[in-house]
C-alpha cells in the first residue's frame, strides 16, 4: 500500500470458536495474498497485531544488522531461532 494512501478499515466478525474472517482486500492491501500462517502478538489494550513470519525476521535481521553494523545479523537471528527452537523442544 502507498504511504499517502488513506487506510481502509473492515470490520472483522469472530466465528463461535472466536476465529476471525479476514476480507480478501485486506489481505491484497497488506500483501499478505498467498500466505497461510500468520503470527499474531497483542500490541496493547485492545489491540492485535498479525504479521507474516517471514516479513517479521527479515525486519528483524535488519534492524540486528543495523545495531551490529555489519552482515552477520542474519547468522545471529538463525542462531537464536534455532536455540529457541531447541528450548521448546525440551520443554515438549
Amino acid at each position: 500500500m502507498a504511504q499517502n494512501s488513506p487506510v481502509a478499515a473492515f470490520r472483522v466478525h469472530l466465528d463461535s470458536k472466536r476465529r476471525p474472517t479476514l476480507p480478501a482486500r485486506l489481505l491484497q492491501d497488506a500483501g499478505l495474498v498467498g500466505v497461510d500462517e500468520l503470527v499474531a502478538r497483542a500490541d496493547g489494550p485492545g489491540r492485535i497485531v498479525l504479521e507474516d513470519p517471514d516479513a517479521m525476521l527479515r525486519a528483524l535481521q535488519d534492524r540486528l544488522a543495523g545495531a551490529l553494523g555489519d552482515e552477520s545479523a542474519a547468522s545471529v537471528v538463525d542462531s537464536l531461532l534455532g536455540d529457541r527452537a531447541t528450548d521448546r523442544s525440551l520443554h515438549s
